[in-house]
């Protein structure tokens, strides 16, 4: 890929891991500034609970690669791009959440309306073959505002780095967490595969 590390054996599907690297949360922070300096900052914050949905863990990837590729495609229809970067993370088998993802959108706002309230869940049910559970998805926005981003860039930047430091990186492991001095850290749970990922426009960082 970019000859950072992240390809090849590391992630192969047999491959479990219990917590982001120092190395890989150094990379989401460099990607996220990446999407910033293009100008498409994340605008949308996206959770979506797998196991709610009825996807197997081993699953998970393929669902995650399936819902982005259909976003991608649908949105270069309509003339517009899309970046997103995202971060898995399960429970400690308790149940109590099961394997879920979070992940970092730019929309462009001429699509953000169909985006959110029509093709998502349309997305979700091509990937999962199901039927769309109320509470396996939920789209959250970046600041006091939709529109910060934009009209008020200091509280956004403020927003986003609590969501980015203070709550996506809590996966990391204790002694990322402790080297870069995050605020919060909490165990990510066991994943298989991949544990983050990014779109191919932000593969050069």
């Amino acid at each position: 890929m970019n000859g950072k590390g992240w390809g090849g054996a590391r992630n192969r599907k047999d491959r479990f891991s219990e917590s982001l690297t120092r190395a890989q949360c150094e990379a989401i922070l460099a990607s996220v500034d990446a999407m910033i300096a293009r100008g498409m900052p994340p605008n949308r914050f996206l959770t979506v609970h797998w196991e709610k949905l009825g996807v197997a863990p081993a699953d998970c990837m393929p669902a995650i690669s399936g819902f982005l590729r259909l976003a991608r495609d649908w949105a270069r229809k309509q003339g517009c791009e899309i970046v997103w970067l995202w971060i898995r993370e399960n429970d400690l088998g308790d149940g109590s959440k099961g394997e879920h993802v979070h992940i970092l959108l730019h929309i462009p706002e001429p699509i953000l309306r169909a985006f959110i309230r029509t093709m998502t869940r349309r997305w979700l049910l091509r990937v999962t073959g199901g039927k769309y559970v109320k509470g396996g998805a939920r789209f959250d926005t970046i600041g006091q505002r939709a529109s910060d981003y934009r009209n008020a860039p200091e509280i956004y930047r403020e927003n986003l780095s609590k969501l980015l430091v203070g709550y996506l990186l809590k996966g990391a492991s204790k002694g990322a967490a402790r080297e870069l001095a995050l605020p919060r850290w909490d165990d990510g749970g066991r994943i298989m595969g991949k544990r983050w990922g990014r779109s191919q426009n932000l593969e050069s960082v």
